[in-house]
């Protein structure tokens, strides 16, 4: 399903995650996953290029930024470059929320609290305003730091996956298509 719309600005969605391979597949990753599945469904087939920190991607009114190259604590320091070249252009950064549920979404606007996450602190010192798309990971029981971050870098489920598919990738393409219409 190719896509196609008119904007009076350009779109970039950045999804924000650590070094891949060795983290694929893990909650704290499910901004990268998200992003991949939109890009795919949105511009099939067409692939990421290589640019400073991170892999791009524009098609017409959309950029797909995936800031996957350094640690998702330093996201700011990654998309910078990128960022700094687009003009016109509103940004979203998608990424993993603790404080929602698997399969709950939650679009948030430029200002809203970072909640913490690290990534999205690192990315708001750039003083670029961005909208956060949360993807909710849920959070473990236990508030120990250490088993807070073992619970973020570990591997998604079988069944947190099929909510992401089956739920999230669906409801934030109609939140983009309804942005692009």
């Amino acid at each position: 399903m190719r896509f196609t719309a008119t904007l009076r600005k350009h779109w970039c969605l950045t999804g924000i995650g650590n070094p891949e391979p060795q983290y694929r597949g893990s909650r704290h990753n499910v901004g990268l996953y998200v992003l991949d599945q939109l890009k795919e469904l949105l511009v099939p087939g067409e692939t990421y290029s290589r640019a400073k920190g991170v892999h791009i991607l524009t098609k017409g009114c959309l950029t797909f930024i995936r800031s996957d190259m350094n640690y998702i604590n330093l996201s700011g320091s990654s998309v910078r470059a990128s960022w700094n070249k687009l003009h016109n252009t509103d940004f979203t950064v998608i990424h993993d929320e603790l404080s929602l549920q698997p399969g709950k979404l939650q679009l948030r606007n430029t200002g809203a609290s970072h909640r913490g996450h690290n990534g999205l602190k690192s990315i708001q010192k750039l003083g670029i305003p961005f909208q956060k798309l949360a993807i909710g990971i849920g959070r473990p029981e236990s508030r120990d730091p250490q088993d807070v971050a073992n619970y973020v870098l570990g591997q998604l489920t079988r069944e947190e996956l099929d909510i992401i598919n089956n739920t999230v990738i669906p409801r934030a393409l109609q939140l983009i298509k309804d942005k692009l219409q």
